[in-house]
């Protein structure tokens, strides 16, 4: 593997005329060059920014050979504090591309080096409010304690939002932010509600750990939270490389919708503890949502700018302007699409 300023040069083959050469020289001559240029190019590798442990759909593509095959060899950084996190390991130089939520859109609000170069399948805000049984409503939850991951992260900024639509400022729960896992948190009867989503949700809900009481989705109106993004050094330096990503990445999608139950298979080692069922029930509904057009939503990503200021989590004067936040022709040709996120 070559990491990314490495270019490929095609082998020197001298041009000799074929009546120089006896038949059997020539035909050796010929065999060499043949080899020599079918040697395949080095991969390029990209350091790539993910948050949590696991990502089983880019697992998948990872084994089955298909960022390979798109000459990528993906270095994935997984940074499980959460999107501020992530952007301070870009801001360091540790990055070259990243997918994940409006943490980005901070990052380059304060000049970070980055532009957003299209969207994962999935667009919209995947955080949802789980609480302790018992407690039925948002409302309930004043003077109570809830987990709302880090500070500056999509699942903190959505239980703010979720408060302030339910009438309940920060100051009227008792808010423990910091890394952690939702479940076991819950169950330890520390907190009475935390952010959790998705999988994990599910497992929750079904097996009687929490009860869903808010999806941010339902309060945020039109509003893109994540994206996928390359450094400016990537883009300005190796463009075919983030080309060839989004290539690998619309494919990846593309074989887990077809390859559904081996994507299950590997989810369910990557987590022994939740049941096939509940894995099949949780991609089943993600399908339906996928954009595999990888297409970013401009009005919905002007939507997260204007809700993150009212949240205090970018600047007052931050001025979302497309035509220097995004960088968008590296986007395959659309072929398939799945419903808009």
């Amino acid at each position: 593997m070559t990491a990314i300023s490495t270019q490929f040069q095609r082998p020197h083959v001298p041009t000799i005329p074929a009546r120089r050469l006896g038949l059997a020289a020539f035909a050796a001559l010929a065999l060499a060059a043949t080899s020599a240029l079918a040697e395949p190019a080095p991969l390029v590798t990209v350091r790539f920014a993910e948050l949590g442990a696991a990502q089983p759909v880019q697992d998948l593509a990872l084994q089955k050979g298909i960022y390979a095959k798109h000459g990528i060899d993906l270095e994935v950084v997984h940074f499980l504090r959460g999107g501020p996190e992530a952007t301070a390991g870009v801001a360091s130089g540790q990055i070259d591309m990243g997918s994940y939520g409006t943490p980005i859109l901070a990052g380059i609000s304060f000049g970070l080096p980055i532009k957003i170069v299209a969207a994962p399948a999935v667009k919209r805000i995947p955080f949802e409010l789980v609480a302790r049984p018992g407690i039925t409503s948002v409302a309930e939850l004043k003077g109570k304690v809830i987990h709302s991951g880090e500070l500056g992260g999509g699942s903190h900024q959505s239980v703010l939002k979720i408060l302030a639509t339910n009438g309940l400022s920060p100051d009227d729960v008792q808010i423990a932010a910091g890394p952690g896992d939702a479940e076991m948190i819950l169950r330890s009867g520390k907190v009475d509600a935390a952010v959790s989503g998705g999988i994990k949700r599910m497992k929750m809900v079904e097996d009687g750990t929490g009860i869903l009481l808010a999806k941010s989705v339902d309060y945020y109106g039109r509003y893109q939270h994540s994206f996928v993004f390359a450094t400016d050094a990537l883009i300005r330096h190796h463009p075919e490389t983030v080309r060839n990503y989004l290539a690998a990445l619309r494919e990846s999608l593309e074989y887990a919708q077809a390859h559904l139950d081996e994507l299950i298979d590997l989810t369910a080692k990557q987590m022994p503890t939740v049941k096939k069922s509940i894995l099949r029930a949780y991609y089943l509904e993600q399908f339906q949502l996928w954009d595999t057009s990888l297409a970013v939503d401009i009005e919905g990503t002007a939507n997260a700018v204007k809700i993150l200021k009212e949240l205090k989590e970018l600047k007052p004067g931050v001025v979302f302007d497309p035509t220097t936040w995004l960088d968008l022709r590296f986007l395959p040709p659309t072929q398939t699409s799945g419903a808009p996120g």
